[in-house]
């Protein structure tokens, strides 16, 4: 006969950097929500306090513990942090802890080296951004790992850690992000006027993300004499106001929204005429599959794992990075042919129903 302790949910903790609107933890919120709480009882770390999804965290029904953890790597603060999460670890009797990124995951793996008794798993949703030392760190995190989860092959480790890797692609749950028909509706919630072509990004605003290039790339398409093109940017990071200068001296911030981090991601979405991705590097970017569910016509760079999901011509455009002539084209191609532009929207709906 089995124990209570036999069938009772298995501890498992999930460990973010912070809990800001990026794709990942977007991502954790939906592990959150579709988790077989019969099976798991899942718990959330943070390594810095703050961020507008710890609310959404609680709201799951699902602790949230934040360490505060300070910008330096090694001091009193990471290893205090340690000590915190190792008593927490044994104090929940966690068996799972999974990290998404390389300082969350040294304090996770020191802590469940310290706890005893826990299985590791790092998870890698972008290509690396960092150099020297913190590169080297970066790979260790991840290669001392017992287990890899990574969302496109172009992530996979090489040698023996790539054995131990699975591939996971991103998801995108096509009830939220699907068609709205017309966007006039969702334009006027946005002040916009209903005849006003609109393109649109969503993602943090940091230099990988490739924001400035997109922002030449609209002041190339007014010096065209496309001066009706509207950009509208969701999410916050640390260049916002370097980009909002950089728009001002473009001349085009009276045309550019910043709407900031925000929860409802698909309202701003079924306002866009064309969704753009203008990333330096990426992973599988849940921004760009949740803009392909909307059936969007997408403009995005050959970068990562996106052409692993968009077929250049077929299902999106792809351009190369730090190109805004390219982009600009692209954009105009798009916004120029109404039949091409719904034949890309169809395509990208048709890649994420059938992934």
């Amino acid at each position: 006969m089995s124990s209570s302790l036999d069938t009772a949910p298995r501890p498992i903790a999930f460990f973010s950097p912070e809990l800001v609107s990026g794709g990942t933890q977007r991502h954790l919120l939906e592990v959150l929500k579709l988790i077989d709480r019969a099976r798991f009882a899942p718990l959330v770390i943070a390594a810095k306090s703050g961020g507008p999804l710890g609310v959404a965290v609680r709201a799951a029904d699902v602790e949230l513990v934040e360490l505060d953890l300070g910008p330096a790597m090694v001091s009193r603060d990471f290893f205090r942090c340690v000590r915190e999460t190792a008593r927490t670890l044994r104090a929940r009797r966690v068996e799972i802890v999974q990290y998404f990124e390389w300082r969350s995951g040294m304090i996770a793996l020191m802590a469940a080296r310290r706890a005893g008794g826990c299985r590791i798993v790092a998870a890698r949703r972008s290509v690396p951004k960092e150099r020297g030392a913190q590169r080297m760190l970066a790979e260790l995190a991840v290669r001392a790992a017992d287990r890899i989860v990574v969302n496109a092959e172009v992530l996979r480790p090489n040698g023996r850690a790539g054995r131990r890797t699975d591939v996971i692609p991103s998801g995108v749950d096509t009830d939220v992000f699907r068609p709205t028909g017309s966007g006039v509706e969702a334009k006027a919630r946005l002040g916009l006027s209903s005849g006003r072509p609109v393109i649109g990004t969503v993602g943090r605003l940091e230099p990988r993300k490739g924001t400035a290039t997109l922002l030449a790339a609209v002041a190339a398409l007014h010096a065209e004499g496309r001066h009706d093109v509207t950009l509208v940017v969701v999410g916050d990071g640390p260049l916002r106001a370097e980009l909002i200068l950089e728009a001002a001296r473009l001349g085009i911030a009276p045309h550019v929204q910043w709407l900031g981090d925000l929860a409802a991601v698909s309202t701003v979405l079924a306002a866009l005429d064309v969704f753009v991705l203008p990333s330096r590097t990426e992973g599988m970017s849940n921004a760009l599959l949740e803009a392909m569910g909307m059936a969007l016509p997408v403009v995005a760079t050959a970068v990562g794992g996106t052409p692993e999901v968009i077929s250049d011509g077929q299902s999106g455009l792809l351009v190369p990075a730090d190109n805004p002539s390219a982009m600009a084209a692209a954009i105009g191609r798009v916004l120029d042919d109404a039949a091409c532009a719904a034949r890309l929207g169809a395509a990208a709906r048709h890649t994420v129903e059938e992934s």
